[in-house]
């Protein structure tokens, strides 16, 4: 009888833990993401900071730093993430959706309260912009 199955999908590893580990340890891919997103530490821990996150392509090494300080903050803007693949940014709209699932990883680079005001969220997020120089060898296009 065995001779007689099939694999029909082999599923990524489960991620160990998916009670929130603590900002300075997410790096997780889109499948995870996907996931975790759901459990209820992880939405109380990423609805109530704004911060600034790294997208890591591990096929290219290419890299998107982006900001999130709007609606549920950085739950919000990885939500779009799942939602759309692309989140809506113009350079990771060229790529198809499966390459995105298989190929990005999610990490947070600086976390702030939700009362801190949403023009400094920004200037980090063009520090670090800079920093990883994501403009001319990554994903960002601003």
């Amino acid at each position: 009888m065995l001779d007689k199955c099939q694999v029909a999908q082999i599923i990524e590893d489960k991620y160990e833990d998916e009670e929130f580990p603590g900002y300075e340890k997410v790096n997780i891919s889109w499948e995870v993401m996907k996931r975790v997103l759901g459990k209820s530490s992880w939405k109380t821990a990423l609805q109530n900071q704004k911060g600034v996150y790294l997208i890591t392509d591990v096929l290219s090494g290419k890299m998107y730093v982006g900001s999130a300080y709007g609606k549920n903050m950085i739950l919000g803007r990885w939500q779009a993430y799942i939602k759309s693949g692309h989140g809506g940014n113009t350079k990771l709209k060229e790529l198809k959706a499966e390459y995105i699932k298989t190929n990005f990883r999610y990490s947070i680079l600086d976390i702030f309260k939700s009362t801190v005001e949403d023009k400094f969220i920004i200037s980090r997020e063009s520090w670090w912009k800079k920093t990883l120089m994501t403009r001319a060898f990554g994903y960002n296009k601003n």
